[in-house]
């Protein structure tokens, strides 16, 4: 039997529907690549967001946005100044589809706002109807879902304390810009956006400033006073650590800047005839140039003295006031006492101690509101009365500053609002040892115990060795030449505190007798100035201690 050649060919039936699931299946393993990629890269997306989001609302929280001003601190680093973000709502005029209906949303949300007034309303692209929204009308805004009001980030300067450093900080204008006040006049050095981070600190001590100023508050009610000011130095550097001017104001209330008294610093600006607080110089200056020494007796002085064709009187003459030692020309605070001083020293002596004290020049404060003094040509009857400081006249700061220079050592210094500024020497004015013998003046002036009784005795506070002198002078009449009958009193201290030297300088304006406090209606400065410094000192002296801040807490629980 033949074989047969023929090929013996197997075909599989199944084997193209094979393929074909085999090709199926691969489209179907891309697409769920592709769909597991898209995915993946969707939610990596979702989640980058979520942390983008997250970080905005820290951000937000947080206050990390740029902001254009440096915060402001105390010495203790208490904030006293500082900005944050805000909005402000705006109105797009050609926008507005139903002005009424507008409107309505706005006044029921926004009561104090009313399209209505705005003048010219159509005239402008857009209106800014309302500054610095709080978080409640942020959210009232929002919930307006008006497409022709627009929320605009803004920035707001925040005061915290409220009135208490306003005649220090001052406050900033709508756009950010200084206008009075530490904020005026370092406004660059606030401004520097690569410190932006880093706060401006100041001397001043946030609890010693509260305390002043609620003092002088009940002194302005004690005393019925027009007002009351006070300056703290430090005497060995020249860092003001308070300085409180009252009446003062709210810088987060803009309507309260429309009050040009409440506005007005009494410290650096207000130029004042402060009376027999310059006795302490005509005694400095003598004792100088070794013309008297503190026990020299001045004899026989008389109730007056002619000068030209005036007289100058003593303020109250007796006999006690016939014969004084130059430490109590001061005590008793004598007039005619002092002009003999002077005149034992050489009129143009006195001029030119006063000159180098730079009693009457600008003070060179951190602070724009400065004032320097009016005086006029010096003249044989205006030097002898400037001994006692009358017919001249100088600001609160600078008095302070140059009892420090007195006190100090003999040193006139810069005076400072800035804690980490190294204040110069500007002149020496008297020696240590002349120094040492004007306090001792100075403090039988305030010792209760001294056999004279010194017009400061209200003052004298236990366990600071207090030493001052009062001033009362009659304020410049406001009708014309002359002098009216109100007053204006000081009484500048120096005080002792852990062996640093503090000089408080304390002024009323216009008081009044107190019968209920005294039993008597007298208005001289040691009945208000003198009394309020003392307790001023008597409430601040254990913060100036170097105890430290728990251990002080701890003390006065």
């Amino acid at each position: 039997m033949k074989k047969n050649n023929q090929l013996d060919l197997y075909f599989d039936e199944n084997i193209y529907q094979k393929k074909e699931n085999k090709n199926l299946d691969n489209r179907i393993n891309i697409i769920i690549s592709v769909f597991l990629l898209l995915s993946f890269l969707t939610l990596s997306k979702l989640i980058f967001l979520g942390f983008e989001k997250k970080e905005f609302i820290l951000k937000d929280n947080y206050i990390e946005q740029e902001l254009k001003r440096r915060s402001i601190v105390d010495q203790n680093n208490n904030l006293l100044a500082y900005s944050i973000k805000t909005h402000d709502l705006l109105v797009r005029t050609k926008k507005i589809k139903n002005f009424n209906n507008l409107n309505l949303k706005l006044r029921i949300k926004f009561p104090e706002v009313d399209l209505k007034k705005i003048k010219n309303l159509n005239k402008k692209s857009f209106h800014i109807i309302k500054k610095n929204l709080s978080p409640v009308e942020y959210n009232n805004a929002l919930s307006l879902g008006e497409p022709s009001i627009e929320l605009v980030e803004n920035e707001t300067r925040i005061y915290p304390d409220k009135n208490l450093f306003s005649h220090i900080l001052g406050n900033v204008d709508t756009d950010q810009q200084g206008v009075s006040g530490i904020e005026l006049f370092l406004n660059d050095e606030i401004l520097d956006k690569k410190k932006i981070n880093i706060p401006i600190v100041l001397s001043v001590d946030q609890r010693i400033q509260f305390i002043i100023r609620e003092t002088l508050l009940d002194s302005i009610n004690i005393f019925s006073a027009k007002g009351a000011s006070a300056v703290l130095m430090e005497a060995s550097t020249g860092k003001i650590l308070s300085m409180v001017s009252l009446p003062d104001y709210n810088p987060n209330d803009r309507s309260e800047l429309k009050n040009k008294d409440n506005l007005f610093n009494k410290n650096s600006k207000g130029l004042y005839e402060l009376g027999s607080v310059f006795k302490t110089f005509a005694i400095a200056n003598a004792l100088e140039l070794k013309k008297v020494t503190r026990d020299k007796v001045y004899k026989n002085l008389p109730s007056q003295v002619a000068c030209g064709k005036f007289f100058i009187k003593e303020y109250k003459y007796s006999k006690d006031k016939k014969n004084l030692s130059v430490n109590d020309v001061l005590v008793e605070s004598s007039n005619i006492g002092t002009i003999r001083i002077i005149q034992d020293s050489g009129l143009e002596t006195y001029q030119n101690f006063l000159e180098k004290l730079e009693i009457f020049d600008y003070s060179g404060i951190e602070l724009p509101e400065v004032s320097a003094s009016t005086k006029k040509r010096w003249g044989m009857c205006r030097t002898l009365t400037a001994g006692y400081g009358h017919g001249i006249n100088t600001t609160p700061l600078q008095l302070t500053r140059a009892y420090a220079s007195i006190i100090n050592g003999g040193n006139l210094l810069e005076s400072t609002l800035l804690k980490n500024k190294k204040t110069k020497i500007k002149n020496k004015i008297i020696s240590k040892e002349n120094s040492k013998i004007i306090k001792k003046i100075l403090r039988t002036n305030v010792d209760n115990n001294y056999t004279r009784g010194g017009s400061g005795r209200k003052a004298d506070i236990n366990g600071y060795n207090v030493m001052g002198k009062t001033g009362t002078a009659e304020k410049p009449s406001n009708i014309g030449k002359g002098y009216s009958n109100e007053i204006l009193n000081v009484f500048v201290s120096a005080f002792d505190v852990d062996k640093n030297l503090y000089v408080l300088t304390v002024i009323m304006d216009e008081p009044k007798g107190a019968p209920k406090l005294w039993g008597h209606n007298r208005r001289e400065s040691g009945w208000n100035a003198g009394y309020i410094n003392g307790k001023i000192i008597k409430k601040i002296g254990p913060i100036l201690n170097t105890l430290k801040i728990n251990d002080y807490a701890k003390l006065n629980k």
